[in-house]
Formats: C-alpha cells, sequence, structure tokens
C-alpha cells in the first residue's frame, strides 16, 4: 500500500474511533443515572479512543516500540480514583475499542461496541425498574401511621435503622414493582411531613 494510501486508512480509522467515543459518550450519558454527568470523565470518555488508536497505529508495526512505550507508561502513576465502579466499564470499552480500530479492527470494534451499548442499556433498564429508594424520618411520635401511608400506596418496605431518642429516626428502604421513584412522588412526602409529630422527610435515591 502506497504512503498516501496508510494516511488516507491512518485517518478514516482516527475519524471512526472518535465517532465511537461519542457513541460511548451517548452511552454512559443515558445510564449515568444522576443529574449532572462529570465533565472531566466525558472528556476521557470522548478522547481516549482516539488516543487508543494513535498508539495502536504508532506501535503496531514496532515490537520494540511497543515494548519501550509499555515500560514507560508502566512507570507512570496514576492516582485518580474511580468513585463508581461502573465506570471502569465505560474506559476500557473506550480504550479497547481505539485500539481495534488503530489496528484495522473494523469490525471487531463496531459489532463488539454494539454488542456492549445494548447490554449496558439492558442492565440499566432491569435495574431502573428494580431500583430501590431510602426515606428517611424523624419523628417524635409512633411510626405507625408513616406505615399506613406507604402501605395505602403500595409500597413495600424494610425498617434499616431506628433510633429511639426524643425524635426518633427512620430509615426506610423503599420497593415498588412499577419503580419506586414513579410511585413516591410529593404527595406521599407531603401526607408523612404533615402527621403530627413528624419534623422532616428526605428520600434518597439508590445508585
Amino acid at each position: 500500500m502506497t504512503i498516501l494510501g496508510d494516511d488516507f486508512l491512518f485517518l478514516e480509522n482516527l475519524i471512526l474511533a472518535a465517532i465511537c467515543g461519542v457513541g460511548i459518550f451517548i452511552v454512559f450519558y443515558f445510564t449515568y443515572g444522576k443529574i449532572s454527568v462529570n465533565r472531566s470523565f466525558a472528556f476521557t470518555l470522548l478522547m481516549l479512543p482516539p488516543v487508543a488508536c494513535l498508539t495502536a497505529v504508532i506501535i503496531s508495526n514496532d515490537i520494540f516500540l511497543a515494548v519501550g512505550m509499555l515500560g514507560a507508561l508502566s512507570i507512570i502513576r496514576y492516582r485518580h480514583s474511580m468513585k463508581e465502579a461502573k465506570n471502569l466499564v465505560f474506559i476500557f470499552w473506550a480504550m479497547t475499542a481505539g485500539l481495534a480500530f488503530g489496528l484495522t479492527q473494523r469490525r471487531i470494534a463496531v459489532i463488539s461496541s454494539i454488542v456492549i451499548a445494548v447490554l449496558i442499556f439492558t442492565v440499566h433498564i432491569v435495574v431502573t425498574r428494580r431500583r430501590s429508594g431510602m426515606l428517611a424520618v424523624r419523628t417524635s411520635g409512633s411510626t405507625g401511621e408513616i406505615e399506613k401511608i406507604l402501605e395505602e400506596f403500595s409500597i413495600a418496605y424494610d425498617i434499616k435503622h431506628k433510633s429511639l431518642n426524643e425524635a426518633s429516626d427512620v430509615l426506610y428502604e423503599l420497593r415498588h414493582k412499577k419503580g419506586i421513584k414513579a410511585v413516591l412522588d410529593n404527595t406521599v412526602c407531603e401526607q408523612i411531613m404533615l402527621l403530627e409529630g413528624v419534623s422532616s422527610v428526605k428520600y434518597i435515591e439508590n445508585n
């Protein structure tokens, strides 16, 4: 293949890797499950595939260069810790896809990325539907009325923590077949808040 042909092939692989990075970011964005997305991590997902692609192109034809680069990378200490283990999946996905494009394994990169995206969306939908939530209530009265309101809305609950002081702090784990977030609205919290002795109500969504 001519030098010009190699340049075009490299450019195509780099562009495809960048597009793949955008796709990985989109999957991450819609399955993140929080209000705001970490901009630094989002930038990493966008840039990692083309960077990995470039790395694969550089070392693909020179085994000595590959060993030298591996040795150089091994002495770098990465101090950033992942707050969520699931983010590691996106990091390895972005890196592997970029390497595959750099080695011109386009079919493997595209098919595997589609399969991974489908799996992530499937798991996200299942987990979201079964997601539970925590309800923290501070009350100086009986908890019976609180539990009666939860039962009226067909919300299953378990008492995870209860402190017996002048004002009891009770932590409920809530579940519902339709997803607790779809059922536990402001009306439920307001009804609990209006009960005698209740001083605070706080809903905590599980990730």
